[in-house]
């Protein structure tokens, strides 16, 4: 009878741990659901906070102005009078064939000659009718036309010892003139004036010396015109 009593109490022992541990078992299954729901709860919970505070971060960003479009409008263009125009052409037409009418006249020059040592600097001077001669470095020098050597009605001239001078021609023809003190060295020089229209009467010049060379000089230039 006492090993009966022994054994029965033995299953009690074993079917009283079995159901301990399935109770223990059924609650930490419990357990880890609570949990589980927990987190995912707390997850959502987050989530729900991120997107409001995206949301609201969204809704206080200020708009950005849109760019303001210019818009040009162009101008009326003011319609030209024709009759205006027409006058106008035929004034600027009937000017530009007066102009061409009249005659076109050359400036005038002035051509320069030189004093170097008994000598002047070009020895011939060919110019046109208005045109200046200038004489320089006149230091011991002077110009003078001579007498019978220039064209008939021509303005004759005799500038000052030593200084520089100037002179306009306005009439055609061949000018001889000289140094005065040093014509006897040769010193003088030719100037033709346009067309030697007193050719001839240069070459029936009675003259001898200096200005006979000089008279030389004049005709040969003159016949190469």
């Amino acid at each position: 009878m006492f090993k009966t009593t022994s054994a029965f109490t033995q299953t009690r022992k074993i079917t009283m741990a079995l159901t301990m541990s399935f109770a223990a078992a059924t609650l930490f299954t419990a357990c880890g659901s609570d949990d589980s729901s927990d987190t995912t709860q707390n997850q959502e919970t987050e989530m729900s906070s991120e997107n409001q505070s995206n949301m609201d971060t969204t809704e206080n960003i200020t708009p950005m102005p849109s760019e303001t479009e210019v818009v040009i409008e162009d101008e009326p263009v003011a319609e030209l009078d024709q009759t205006d125009n027409v006058v106008a052409t035929e004034e600027d037409a009937s000017e530009t064939a007066a102009q061409a009418d009249e005659p076109k006249s050359e400036a005038a020059e002035t051509h320069f000659v030189t004093a170097e040592g008994l000598k002047f600097n070009p020895l011939v001077v060919k110019i046109n009718s208005g045109d200046s001669v200038s004489w320089r470095n006149m230091s011991t020098h002077n110009s003078e036309s001579i007498d019978g050597l220039i064209p008939e009605g021509a303005e004759k001239w005799n500038s000052p010892m030593s200084a520089n001078y100037k002179h306009t021609f306005t009439e055609e023809g061949i000018y001889i003139y000289k140094c005065t003190p040093h014509i006897g060295s040769g010193m003088g020089g030719v100037i033709i004036v346009g067309n030697p229209v007193n050719l001839e009467q240069i070459k029936n010049a009675d003259v001898s010396g200096g200005a006979g060379r000089l008279v030389r000089k004049a005709i040969s230039e003159a016949e190469s015109m």
